[in-house]
């Protein structure tokens, strides 16, 4: 199962764009897939990619969503200027790490965690 400080971590490398703070938290050969649609697999490619990743802030209004081996992440991504963009972080584990990061777009939160905080 992956920590609350793992998540937060990842969340902070993000906002920062620090790319090796980011990769430090995956295992060796962990992956993300962006809301792009885009594969970054290995530590490498993560930390590029986190690097490259334009200034942004993130809001969360809800609580994580915890389920055995994967935790659900519901927030704003906030670009200057732009609306915001509803995303969904999907973190699955694998010995104690992010063995793969999925994130896509969404249209709305469900209502069953809506307000729901941690």
């Amino acid at each position: 199962m992956l920590s609350g400080r793992i998540i937060e971590q990842y969340f902070q490398a993000l906002q920062t764009r620090d790319g090796s703070l980011a990769a430090s938290l995956f295992a060796e050969e962990g992956a993300i897939d962006d809301f792009r649609g885009r594969h970054h697999a290995g530590r490498g490619a993560i930390a590029a990619f986190i690097g490259q990743v334009p200034t942004l802030e993130l809001e969360f209004p809800c609580a994580h969503v915890a389920q055995a081996n994967r935790i659900t992440v519901y927030g704003n991504i906030l670009y200057p200027g732009q609306p915001p963009i509803l995303v969904r972080w999907v973190f699955t584990a694998e010995n104690g790490l992010i063995g793969h990061l999925c994130n896509s777009r969404i249209e709305l939160i469900p209502e069953s965690i809506r307000n729901r905080k941690s």
